[in-house]
């Protein structure tokens, strides 16, 4: 046991959402922005199971996020059969091309999948992995 000031700075910030989930009765709107800040990958998977466990009797969780770690989950999470996909609806901000803001929402099928993945989302981060291995594989040959 430790002190909550003696942990990382995302334990305190994602305990007011643990305690919102927790309390919430069904039917009850729960909007959480950006529980996934200042969380390591791992605590940001956990947490979807955590906000997946908070929709099943009946919360109505709306996260505004940024973490591919956390879509993720949820999306193992139903391709798992722990979650309906009918629990989850997913929604993109964009600018359009008259600048107004564009909404894209799609829904995930049985396996988790929603087809095209948002601009920047996901194809980001496996951009830079590949453009990292792409950079150490000759060095990897002739180390």
């Amino acid at each position: 046991m430790v002190s909550i000031a003696d942990v990382g700075f995302g334990v305190s910030q994602v305990l007011p959402v643990l305690v919102s989930l927790i309390v919430a009765r069904p039917g009850q709107l729960v909007y959480i922005e950006q529980p996934e800040l200042h969380l390591r990958p791992r605590a940001q998977v956990a947490l979807a199971q955590i906000l997946a466990d908070a929709a099943k009797p009946g919360v109505r969780v709306v996260a505004e996020t940024h973490s591919d770690h956390l879509l993720l989950g949820i999306q193992s999470l139903v391709a798992e059969g722990e979650l309906s996909p009918d629990l989850v609806k997913l929604h993109w901000f964009g600018r359009g091309p008259d600048g107004a803001t564009k909404v894209t929402s799609a829904d995930l099928d049985e396996r988790g999948a929603y087809g095209e993945w948002p601009e920047d989302f996901g194809t980001t981060a496996l951009a830079e992995q590949s453009r990292y291995l792409d950079a150490v594989q000759p060095k990897r040959k002739t180390g």
